[in-house]
């Protein structure tokens, strides 16, 4: 376990199986972002799930009695949006959930469009292969395939595991027998640049807190950020606890 975590300037925490595991709260969550919060400056919650919107996410983070600002939170499906919307995306064809679709919608882009720039893969609890009936049949020219995310699998209630949004996209890739051009979601370091950009903090006085190697700590390390990872197999390339709850012992001044 590191000692402290020194010239901490902002803490970044994964929500799914950090601060919360579907519905349940981590043990001591709230005391735990509270002493965040009196030692950085800054304090973000991201999450690589793609099936709400940022508010969604913000309102349950809210329902939990979280100290959050919607500004503080990131979700690669927002995050899918603003890239789209920066990149000059207008037309594109969305597998995922009526709620992604709505948050690209909202940036004024086409998530239905029959002759799409880009294919967008997003989780969606209730895909079916059905789902993909349309794109099957589009005459798809010179188009990008951008994903949320690969993730196999998240955890629930009671470490209860699920399939992630990564059985979806390659279900989309053999069927485009296509690789994909973007994965927006961690590990990639675009969900950090979008959160980050304005504040002009040095990563080396960043914290990213999470439960995945794979995805937030190898995020961190993209982004020259600090990871530390909540297992019980500790790695020796990053600081390692056991549970959220001992980073109250290591938050200091």
């Amino acid at each position: 376990m590191p000692a402290a975590l020194l010239n901490c300037k902002c803490i970044i925490f994964d929500l799914d199986g950090t601060i919360y595991f579907g519905t349940q709260l981590a043990n001591q969550a709230n005391e735990v972002i509270a002493r965040a919060r009196s030692v950085c400056s800054h304090v973000f919650f991201i999450t690589n799930n793609s099936a709400k919107t940022r508010q969604q996410i913000f309102d349950k983070l809210v329902n939990m009695e979280i100290d959050v600002k919607l500004e503080e939170v990131i979700t690669s499906s927002y995050v899918i949006a603003k890239y789209l919307q920066e990149n000059q995306y207008r037309e594109v064809y969305c597998i995922g959930t009526t709620d992604l679709k709505d948050e690209i919608r909202h940036l004024g882009i086409n998530p239905i469009a029959t002759s799409p720039q880009a294919i967008v893969v997003g989780y969606d609890p209730n895909f079916k292969l059905s789902d993909l009936n349309q794109m099957a049949n589009m005459n798809l020219q010179n188009y990008k395939l951008i994903v949320a995310n690969k993730d196999r699998s998240y955890p629930i209630n009671d470490g209860y595991v699920v399939p992630g949004a990564g059985p979806i996209v390659s279900a989309v890739k053999t069927l485009l027998n296509k690789q994909e051009d973007v994965v927006i979601g961690k590990p990639n370091p675009a969900m950090l640049d979008i959160m980050l950009k304005d504040l002009h903090i040095s990563p080396q006085n960043i914290y990213v807190v999470g439960d995945n190697y794979n995805s937030d700590i190898k995020m961190a390390q993209a982004y020259g950020a600090n990871g530390v990872l909540i297992t019980a197999s500790p790695k020796t390339d990053c600081p390692c606890i056991r549970k959220l709850s001992e980073l109250l012992g290591i938050l200091h001044d």
